[in-house]
């Protein structure tokens, strides 16, 4: 068995611990970090400032709110974009994933979802992948 690179999430939402395949941009981006800090088989790939692993800030009460929000605040401000929260990402993925032609089976399992309903509330499809869509038929 061929062991490929994956992401192990332990704390998921559901409290389902799950391992989903990483795209090879990702490793790409991933496998420096990992390689400076030693190789090490288990421990956080994302460190604050102070080389620390970010709090879960879910259940405690952490002076400066969540530093996942504030960064992702911070980008957007400094990209010029407005009204796009960390949650927005994950409908951005299914959406994107729907528009390359995965499978929907495969998003879901991806991005734990119980149902298709469920499913079907995160992904939508841009005007233009519609036109390109039905620009195929004969």
């Amino acid at each position: 068995m061929r062991l490929l690179p994956g992401i192990r999430l332990n704390r998921t939402k559901n409290a389902i611990i799950r391992s989903l395949p990483m795209h090879p941009r990702v490793m790409g981006v991933l496998r420096p970090i990992w390689e400076e800090r030693g190789r090490p088989l288990k421990g956080r790939v994302f460190l604050n400032r102070f080389g620390k692993p970010y709090q879960d800030t879910r259940k405690a009460n952490i002076p400066g709110g969540n530093p996942i929000k504030n960064q992702h605040a911070t980008a957007c401000q400094r990209a010029g974009i407005e009204d796009f929260t960390v949650h927005d990402w994950r409908h951005h993925w299914a959406s994107y994933c729907v528009m390359a032609g995965i499978d929907l089976i495969t998003i879901i399992n991806m991005g734990g979802w119980k149902s298709l309903r469920m499913f079907q509330r995160y992904s939508s499809v841009s005007i233009d992948h519609m036109q390109e869509s039905i620009n195929r038929l004969s």
